[in-house]
């Protein structure tokens, strides 16, 4: 594998993307073009099945230049999600507005720490008049369609075989095709097994570089850089700016809009601010989500494809590690299905430090809310810990909710190996209803067999 190194990392940190060239010869690409043609002109957009379709593609995902970049942000191991979609744009078709992409049928929380991403491929020379996809460097931190447009467009135009990967909430589109050529673009979702313990690209030096630290979110992206280094201090040897009263005032502005008064990147700046404070910031953080998930509850449910636990002091808990989960756990015993629901959220994303909050996820595996079942269920697949893998299998056949069962499934598969005494469960959820349902059972019997991840 062709791994990234830190420059090309800490790059990918900040702007969320990261282009590699898969250097097939251009009979390769140009197969892969021609299948697309007869396929949309015949029987239509394949959707999830463009790989059987075109088989190629698994060759492509193969690269060693992909499966390195993959490997540098998801880590060894990483999935290949069953959603793909091979993108169309014909002659004179207009551009999209700008936009995040769903999580297919799960409303999952948009973290920082990268757990999904996307690889964008051509099979086609493209040029910037013929609809290339566009990004937002930097904006997949963003929730907000305003404060992600304040970034300047990034066109990926580029030779056939060209590869871009990218943050899953990274905001893209697809611009507008003035020529006569259709200009096709296949999209593929993958996503992380298993969480950081150590560097999983070409790296040289831990230290974040000195030049970013005059940027505006230099304690995030640091607060991201140490996660994927497998460092639980996610803030260590950040000089954070001097929390004085002005900040926690400006964190109790107007939260029931998520792009109110207060910029979205300032709220960011500021709960990362307090999550190189140690206690007090903690207090503080753990004060702003009490007000929070209450007072953006009923925005994010009218939202589309937004789970109730997106807040913003998550990201500064996270951050904080281990010395959150004590106060997460009296959280996530709430009577208030939403702070319990956020409370599992943020200890999911804190991974493998959030060890101890294992035996009360599983307790919130059975409470009413769909939401708190479902976050608790993704919570302790990245926590990893075979102590769940009952109570999940027992969610997988059992729960009412598509989601929460997608969750566990996948939550499964993240446990691996250790996951045997699921086995009747996994094989009962391959005649499920839903597919991601059954194809996350699938891509977790693949690795309770054999630990290897097929295309």
């Amino acid at each position: 594998m062709k791994l990234l190194n830190d420059a090309q990392m800490q790059d990918f940190i900040v702007n969320g993307f990261v282009r590699v060239k898969a250097a097939f010869t251009p009979a390769f690409h140009e197969t892969v073009r021609a299948q697309a043609d007869e396929i949309f002109s015949t029987t239509g957009n394949p959707g999830n099945d463009i790989l059987p379709a075109i088989p190629q593609l698994a060759e492509l995902f193969s690269h060693p230049a992909v499966t390195g970049a993959l490997t540098s942000i998801l880590g060894p191991g990483y999935a290949m999600h069953p959603h793909r979609h091979c993108h169309l744009t014909p002659p004179r078709q207009p551009a999209q507005r700008h936009h995040q992409d769903s999580y297919e049928d799960d409303q999952n929380v948009r973290h920082h720490r990268t757990r999904w991403a996307m690889a964008f491929y051509y099979p086609q020379d493209v040029t910037s008049d013929m609809g290339p996809t566009s990004v937002l460097p930097a904006s997949q931190y963003y929730t907000s369609r305003d404060q992600a447009e304040k970034q300047q467009e990034v066109r990926l135009c580029g030779e056939a075989g060209t590869v871009t990967i990218v943050h899953y909430d990274l905001w893209h589109r697809a611009t507008a095709n003035y020529t006569d050529c259709n200009r096709y673009m296949m999209k593929f979702l993958f996503c992380r097994m298993t969480e950081p313990t150590a560097p999983s690209w070409g790296n040289t030096n831990p230290a974040w570089p000195a030049s970013a630290a005059g940027n505006h979110l230099p304690a995030l992206w640091q607060s991201v850089w140490n996660w994927h280094l497998g460092n639980e201090g996610a803030s260590q040897g950040h000089d954070a700016a001097r929390i004085d009263s002005r900040t926690t005032t400006a964190l109790k502005g107007p939260v029931h809009e998520m792009s109110g008064e207060l910029p979205e990147a300032l709220r960011l700046k500021k709960v990362y601010q307090l999550a190189g404070k140690h206690q007090e910031g903690l207090r503080k953080l753990m004060q702003l989500l009490a007000e929070e998930a209450p007072a953006l509850l009923d925005h994010n449910l009218a939202a589309q494809y937004t789970n109730p636990s997106q807040l913003f002091s998550g990201f500064g808990l996270s951050a904080h590690g281990a010395a959150a989960v004590p106060h997460l756990l009296n959280t996530l015993r709430s009577e208030r299905w939403s702070l319990c629901a956020a409370a599992a959220d943020i200890l999911g994303d804190i991974g493998l430090p959030a060890a101890a909050a294992v035996p009360h996820l599983i307790d919130t595996l059975e409470d009413e809310s769909e939401w708190v079942r479902r976050n608790a269920a993704e919570a302790l697949g990245n926590i990893a810990s075979p102590e769940a893998v009952d109570s999940l299998a027992n969610l997988l056949t059992k729960d009412g909710c598509s989601f929460v069962r997608h969750n566990a499934a996948l939550s499964l598969s993240k446990i691996g190996p250790d996951s045997k005494s699921a086995h009747s469960a996994l094989k009962q959820a391959l005649q499920d209803d839903n597919l991601y349902v059954r194809e996350n059972a699938r891509l977790a019997r693949a690795r309770l067999a054999c630990d290897e991840l097929p295309l």
